[in-house]
């Protein structure tokens, strides 16, 4: 019998802003951290030109230290969601450009089973945002533009048809699943 895949409603806030912004994204229980950082940074409108790391039940997830062998970072490409989450709304925090440490709470709001595995190709999705973020270059985001779906949606689609062009693995399951 095939495994059931799902789907993860996830809520991503950016701390410590007011007015808030946010992001709720829908992404595969497949999807791995490396994923989710590249989607957050599409959802977000940056690019992802800085480090990362991920705080998940008391355990780093990033791009460890090569230099480092003492780093206790774990490597982001090789964890899914759906292996360290298991369908629990887990504490989760994400931090982008750790000089700046900007940090933002991410929310499981729904774990939902998929119909088939045809609906693969339905995800990543970007379903609500409030507020434009500052730019990640150093702008103070007068210049920034409010969040509008529609291009949110595109930029996170592009991604996905981007990766599932490049890997076979993204090729069998489709976009970012």
């Amino acid at each position: 019998m095939p495994k059931i895949r799902h789907s993860y409603q996830l809520h991503i806030q950016l701390c410590d802003i007011r007015p808030a912004i946010w992001r709720r994204l829908v992404v595969s229980d497949c999807t791995n951290l490396a994923q989710l950082h590249r989607l957050i940074q599409a959802a977000m409108g940056w690019s992802p030109r800085h480090d990362y790391l991920f705080e998940i039940a008391d355990q780093r997830y990033g791009q460890p230290n090569p230099d480092w062998p003492e780093d206790p970072t774990m490597d982001a490409r090789r964890y899914s969601l759906g292996q360290l989450l298991q369908g629990q709304a887990l504490p989760m925090r994400y931090v982008y450009n750790l000089a700046d440490e900007w940090l933002h709470r991410i929310k499981l709001e729904a774990c939902t089973p998929l119909p088939s595995p045809e609906s693969l190709g339905n995800l990543p999705l970007c379903l609500d945002g409030r507020n434009a973020c500052q730019p990640d270059h150093g702008s103070d985001g007068a210049n920034a533009l409010p969040f509008d779906l529609a291009s949110t949606q595109a930029r996170i689609q592009a991604l996905a048809r981007a990766r599932a062009r490049t890997t076979p693995e993204a090729r069998a399951e489709t976009a970012l699943a």
